[in-house]
């Protein structure tokens, strides 16, 4: 459970802001996610990956 999350204003899609806050106070080492056209695009927050699930799988080896 996160509390005091940090403003954030750094996704196109202003509703999505708050996954990043929440993997930001959360200190997530990475944030999966079907958006392409708002959050993935990002890359990454602060310390925290952005990934799709075919990304988040392959990278820990649960695909080929």
């Amino acid at each position: 459970m996160v509390t005091n999350l940090p403003a954030v204003s750094v996704s196109p899609d202003p509703g999505d802001n708050f996954l990043l806050a929440v993997a930001a106070a959360g200190a997530a080492d990475f944030l999966v996610t079907g958006d392409k056209a708002h959050v993935l695009s990002l890359k990454s927050y602060e310390r925290t990956k952005i990934l799709s699930v075919r990304e988040f799988l392959t990278l820990h080896k649960r695909l080929p």
